[in-house]
């Protein structure tokens, strides 16, 4: 399984997400609380590693780097809550984050780039969220197979839809269904 879903641009976002999206700010956001949430249906799994978070960044003269997160989902009801309006029969919810160890790296680029602001050069950069991988638990029928992303950009915030049941059939080959979503382990 194989999605993207990228900030530094909105294709595919629902219209009514673009303007919390647009009033982000990487710089500021504290990823201690950062949420990445997902509804897929009740057959696929996500398995760890499967998530992940990209931040790639370029300064002018200066070769692009890509720091990648591993994503760590989070089991506690009230981190699940805030996506109950989003259930459906036959899917499941998901709740990930930056692993806690892994903040204070990503702190360090927001600094860079704060500090970039007023002595230059200036740093872009785009945030990522992608799943690649992913196994079913069972036999996955004939037909689309509908998945959804979120994201929560605070603790006080509640979840934007940043892809509303996008078609995994779409993505995904069907002559590669076998490889890119196994069956789970066990």
């Amino acid at each position: 399984m194989v999605v993207s879903l990228g900030l530094s641009g909105c294709f595919g976002v629902p219209v009514s997400s673009l303007p919390r999206l647009m009033r982000l700010d990487f710089l500021t956001m504290d990823f201690n609380e950062v949420r990445a949430g997902l509804r897929l249906p009740a057959m696929l799994a996500l398995r760890p590693g499967d998530a992940t978070m990209s931040i790639k960044t370029r300064a002018e003269g200066r070769p692009e780097t890509v720091d990648r997160f591993v994503l760590v989902e989070t089991t506690a009801p009230a981190e699940r809550a805030g996506l109950a309006g989003q259930a459906r029969p036959g899917f499941a919810l998901s709740v990930w984050r930056v692993d806690p160890n892994d903040v204070p790296r990503l702190a360090a680029i927001q600094a860079l780039g704060r500090d970039s602001r007023t002595s230059g050069p200036r740093i872009r950069g785009s945030v990522e969220i992608r799943v690649a991988g992913g196994c079913a638990r069972s036999a996955i029928p004939d037909g689309p197979v509908r998945i959804s992303s979120f994201l929560k950009p605070a603790r006080e915030e509640s979840f934007i839809t940043l892809t509303e049941d996008t078609d995994l059939r779409a993505a995904i080959a069907a002559a590669d269904w076998q490889d890119k979503v196994p069956r789970c382990a066990g």
